[in-house]
């Protein structure tokens, strides 16, 4: 072999284990489901905000482009949770031992909404005065999904004995047209009752008593069918 075809060879293979690395980085990117970050604080003021590179593995975003846009950090917080997170760190800044944990919603860069649960631990110096504090902050995504699935089965469960029960109390029924009356005083037909409380669609029909009272021809020619059937 030549040198330059072993320098070739040499190079593929370089390519390759390098290729190989980057897939091995990403996959263990997407497992990633913490990261920390460090507020420094001074004379009560936010002065810096750092953040280890496991950041990019839960919010897909990397610690230079939280350097280069210093409010990225709130950006990224959906808006109905960025109360809550602005209220914490006013918290934590006044004082308040109580908002030490909260879980809210962040855009990920890839454009999906994700769950986090963002833990505090503070820093106090000799003089018992915070200089900085840790945060942890870790995708609950997947609980929260659980969570949201759960809610729903539930509601559906209660939907459903809420119908049972009314199928076993006594329905006010009308003596002469069989309209039923509502929870609310008003008289529905019995197909229309049961579509609006029961989620059911109604399939009409004739009973063959029925057909031989209003459909008498059509009804005599059916059991002539069904009698050269037997």
């Amino acid at each position: 072999m030549t040198d330059s075809k072993k320098q070739s060879k040499e190079k593929r293979d370089l390519i390759l284990a390098l290729q190989k690395c980057e897939r091995r980085y990403n996959e263990l990117l997407k497992a990633v489901t913490d990261y920390t970050y460090t507020v420094t604080i001074d004379n009560g003021a936010v002065v810096k905000t750092t953040h280890n590179t496991a950041c990019i593995g839960v919010t897909g975003f990397s610690t230079e482009e939280y350097e280069t846009q210093p409010y990225l950090w709130l950006d990224m917080v959906h808006d109905e949770d960025r109360d809550l997170v602005l209220r914490q760190i006013a918290d934590i800044l006044d004082g308040h031992q109580d908002s030490s944990s909260i879980e809210h919603r962040i855009y990920h860069k890839d454009g999906s909404i994700r769950w986090v649960k963002n833990t505090i631990v503070r820093r106090y110096n000799a003089n018992n005065q915070l200089y900085a504090y840790d945060g942890l902050v870790r995708d609950i995504s997947p609980r929260k999904k659980i969570e949201t699935e759960k809610e729903i089965l539930i509601d559906k469960l209660r939907k459903s004995l809420k119908e049972i029960k009314t199928l076993r109390s006594i329905l006010p029924l009308c003596s002469f047209c069989k309209k039923i009356r509502d929870d609310k005083g008003y008289w529905e037909q019995v197909d229309v009752y049961i579509q609006n409380h029961f989620d059911a669609d109604i399939s009409h029909s004739l009973c063959p008593e029925c057909m031989k009272k209003h459909y008498p021809e059509e009804y005599a020619a059916l059991f002539e069918k069904n009698k050269d059937k037997d």
